[in-house]
């Protein structure tokens, strides 16, 4: 039993620093890294600067923040606490949060990876691999059983296709959430599409 004086609740400090990051993010990508000072980031994040200091040691963890393999398990992690019981229950509407989840994933990581490219770090090329793999694989699963009728490769090929989009909304400032939305949705379209073709096609 505890005797005294409760303390405050224990502070979620990932999901802290994902409000500062998010924040800051679109001067990361706006000004660039080496033009962004810790001051103009608390600043924009309104706080002193001492507190942004509590949150992020220095200008680096700030800007990679969205790259670090504790936040994308952690984003999974809240994902799946909100959605995971569709995935049986109901799969077209885990497929559906799912695809919106994956498109605010590359909001979020995307300052990050241009700070990256900018700092001139590599290793975050194994983060993305590793976090779109696995993504895409639920993805693929989820699909599955929404439509269990379409061809084993055909979805392979249709989240390899979904993937290169990704990468490449990742590294397009000027891609918005709606647009890559609409380009995933247009992709998944057209591979049913084609196969329910091949499917209509005599042998």
């Amino acid at each position: 039993m505890a005797f005294g004086k409760s303390g405050r609740p224990t502070e979620d400090r990932l999901a802290r620093q994902q409000e500062i990051y998010g924040a800051v993010a679109p001067m990361i990508l706006s000004n660039g890294v080496r033009l962004l000072s810790m001051q103009a980031a608390a600043q924009t994040a309104y706080m002193s600067i001492g507190g942004l200091y509590h949150y992020f040691p220095n200008k680096r963890a700030l800007v990679l923040h969205a790259l670090q393999p504790e936040v994308v398990i952690r984003c999974c992690q809240d994902f799946q606490a909100v959605y995971g019981h569709l995935l049986h229950e109901q799969p077209a509407q885990y497929l559906n949060a799912k695809l919106n989840f994956m498109v605010e994933q590359i909001d979020f990581r995307r300052p990050s990876v241009h700070a990256a490219l900018e700092l001139g770090s590599t290793t975050f090329w194994e983060v993305i691999e590793a976090s779109f793999s696995a993504g895409l694989t639920e993805f693929n699963a989820s699909f599955a059983r929404c439509y269990p009728d379409v061809d084993e490769e055909r979805r392979w090929q249709m989240s390899r296709s979904l993937r290169r989009a990704m990468v490449a909304a990742l590294l397009d400032k000027h891609t918005t959430s709606e647009d890559l939305l609409e380009e995933l949705q247009a992709l998944i379209v057209g591979y049913l599409e084609i196969d329910m073709a091949h499917m209509a096609t005599p042998a």
